[in-house]
């Protein structure tokens, strides 16, 4: 399901069409049917028809937010697995609707004008659909959720997750869940519910009634659901424990946010592990208050009216790993032996209540105590004491105004002591943190820069917050610059970012200054003001990273541009390459362009080609390659017949010649001899050549 997203993604980042390599797609729609799922996404195009051109194979269909007002029968999309139909106009499914869809997984109906059960037909899409899993139904107007009617009876062996959220559902009885075989999660939240009674699934596991008008439920609500693990109430603002506590064995997370309950009601919950009871009524836990709940993890009572608690509410609650008691009414002092027990408690939230004191604390494990508003103003140098592996501790917004000496913490890393009423601090103040990372004194009543050797012992300090004091700027004082120095020398304990919010309240000429910005030039008298540097180094720094990048855009489309230029440049060659390569074949074999001198000739070879007579250099000087490659003109035709005809008048003169004398048997004289070399070397420079048969046949004769 991932792969479609990704392509949709590249699509319109991209401008892509649909990658489909084949089947059909509708118009407008994006199709992917190169790989599985087989997906068509057709969502939030107006339409008002089903697009019957969809392919068959399609496994994923997506029709959600259009105007589909009727369901053709889809019999063709055997293969299809997820349908999603939500916000459009349907109002009946035909029976035989998704008569052949025994693959389907997941059906999405959710926001159409369905006003009835049996415009759903819900019996025969569940008998059609085997392989269902998923059916949401939720924001129609469907008004009950009865089992006893039979002719609307769910009955379903693999539907395991129903969805009936906003619904309009009043009424709810046992028998509606005894058809759904392996039904694990039922959602009814948000529909106008006040009694839930009776309900029987032995496979349900989520239970999700939510934002409904429950205002009490029977305690054996749940005894016939043996597999719930997680009850959802949240919402239910007039839902009460008022017939005693709800009883689930098997019940894991409880979420009652937002309701009125005046006791927290876990006792019939053994195995919880997880409690939300924010914003509800609850004024006081009393003595083994979470005695049942031996293995409850997580458990939020904030927001509620609690204004003592029992030293002993959550004795025997030995798993409590994170409690929150913010914005409740406690007073006075934590009882200190509150969490003694609670052996793995680590975040503890305590803020926004009226304790005025920070008390002894002793839990043991305590990694995170949150006092913040809490009105406190004293706390004892003893009082962490109790909090041995404490590594988070927050006192902001406290009208403290002293911090004690020697108050120690070994494994503490941050104390957040902002906008308190701090005015000083001495050389002893923090020498018990040396695991100190980060302290906070923002938004105190700071005016003098403190001492460097107030921090010799925190090693370990990496993070100093100041701003929002009112600071007296006395840029002559060496220890005010050597406390700045000490913030930014490096390891610095201020970031850059942060220089800007230590400002000089006096005196006035520098008020509303930054330190830097104030005594720079007192400080260094020689150098540009620090303000100009680090305006200057910014955009510096600014302008070297956009030249590197702009250098590198430009570094790569030139390795780009000459890879193309490389490319089509060996392109170009190889093609004259083959251009010079088909020049020279047409050389070699042409008729028409082939010709050879005399003086390459081996006379004796009988074999020999006969020649045309070889071109006049003087003609051919001023001609081109291609020129000379092209066939004769009409004036060389002529002078070649005419040459050819010189040619075989010489040699029928020869021949005759050589007839006579033959004939009269040896009676040439010497004159006669050399008459004929002489011909035949006037022959010769005549016609320039001879044919094979010429020479062949002459052979012959000079033997006989």
């Amino acid at each position: 399901m991932v792969l479609p997203v990704v392509h949709l993604l590249i699509a319109i980042i991209f401008g892509l069409a649909p990658l489909e390599v084949s089947g059909t797609c509708p118009y407008h729609c994006l199709c992917f049917l190169d790989y599985t799922p087989f997906t068509t996404n057709c969502s939030g195009l107006g339409l008002d028809n089903f697009p019957l051109d969809v392919d068959k194979k399609v496994q994923w269909l997506d029709l959600k937010d259009n105007a589909l007002v009727t369901l053709p029968n889809l019999d063709r999309y055997v293969a299809l697995e997820i349908l999603e139909l939500s916000s459009n106009k349907i109002s009946t499914i035909p029976a035989n609707a998704f008569r052949r869809l025994t693959k389907l997984k997941y059906l999405d109906l959710s926001n159409n004008l369905f006003t009835d059960w049996t415009q759903v037909n819900i019996r025969a899409l569940l008998q059609s659909l085997i392989r269902l899993k998923t059916l949401k139904l939720s924001q129609n107007s469907l008004n009950y959720f009865k089992g006893r009617d039979r002719s609307i009876s769910l009955e379903s062996s693999s539907l395991e997750e129903l969805h009936l959220k906003a619904c309009r559902i009043s009424e709810v009885d046992g028998q509606s869940l005894s058809g759904l075989k392996k039904l694990t999660h039922l959602d009814l939240s948000s529909n106008p519910i006040k009694w839930l009674d009776d309900l029987a699934s032995p496979t349900l596991k989520n239970l999700d009634v939510s934002f409904c008008d429950i205002d009490s439920m029977n305690p054996n609500a749940l005894i016939k659901l043996p597999s719930l693990v997680s009850l959802k109430l949240t919402g239910n603002m007039q839902f009460a424990v008022n017939h005693g506590n709800l009883t689930s064995a098997s019940l894991q997370s409880f979420d009652a946010a937002y309701c009125s309950l005046s006791v927290p009601g876990l006792y019939g919950f053994p195995n919880l592990t997880y409690a939300n009871l924010r914003g509800n009524k609850i004024t006081y836990l009393k003595d083994r208050t979470f005695i049942k709940n031996k293995i409850l993890v997580e458990l939020d009572l904030s927001a509620n009216e609690i204004k003592d608690v029992h030293p002993q509410a959550f004795i025997g609650s030995r798993q409590l790993a994170f409690v929150n008691l913010s914005m409740n009414s406690l007073k006075g002092s934590f009882p200190w032996n509150t969490f003694s027990t609670n052996y793995n408690l680590k975040t503890l939230d305590l803020s926004v209540n009226r304790l005025e004191s920070v008390g002894n604390l002793s839990i043991l494990a305590l990694e995170n105590l949150d006092l913040s508003q809490c009105q406190i103003r004293e706390i004892r140098k003893d009082s962490l004491t109790g909090l041995p592996w404490l590594m988070y501790l927050n006192l902001s917004r406290n009208p403290l105004e002293k911090i004690p000496d020697d108050i120690q913490s070994w494994y503490l890393r941050t104390l957040d002591l902002s906008y308190c009423r701090l005015t000083t601090i001495t050389n002893d103040t923090f020498k018990r943190f040396p695991e100190i990372v980060t302290i906070s004194l923002i938004g105190n009543r700071f005016t003098s820069p403190f001492k460097t050797y107030m921090f010799e012992y925190n090693d370990r300090l990496g993070s100093l917050k100041l701003g929002d004091n009112p600071w007296i700027c006395d840029c002559s004082s060496q220890d005010f610059k050597s406390f700045w120095e000490f913030l930014t020398d490096y390891p610095p304990k201020i970031k850059q970012t942060e220089q800007r919010d230590i400002k000089c309240l006096s005196p006035e000429s520098v008020s509303g200054s930054t330190w830097i910005t104030a005594c720079y030039k007192t400080w260094y008298p020689y150098e540009e003001p620090e303000s100009s540097s680090i305006g200057l180094s910014h955009y510096g720094t600014a302008l070297l990273i956009m030249a590197i990048t702009v250098a590198g855009i430009f570094a790569v489309i030139g390795a780009i541009k000459h890879g193309i230029k490389k490319r089509l440049k060996e392109e170009d060659e190889e093609m004259e390459r083959e251009r010079e390569r088909e020049r020279r074949e047409n050389f070699e074999t042409h008729p028409r362009v082939v010709f050879q001198y005399r003086t390459d000739f081996n006379l004796d070879d009988p074999e020999s080609p006969e020649l045309r007579p070889p071109r006049s250099y003087e003609r051919d000087r001023g001609r081109t390659d291609s020129q000379l490659t092209q066939p004769p003109t009409y004036e060389e035709a002529v002078q070649m017949l005419s040459a050819s005809r010189e040619d075989v008048v010489s040699r029928e003169h020869l021949s005759s010649r050589e007839d006579i004398a033959s004939a009269s048997g040896g009676g040439r004289t010497q004159d006669d001899s050399a008459d004929d070399g002489e011909n035949e070397a006037s022959l010769d420079l005549d016609t320039g050549s001879d044919s094979d048969e010429e020479h062949g046949a002459a052979k012959p004769m000079n033997n006989k």
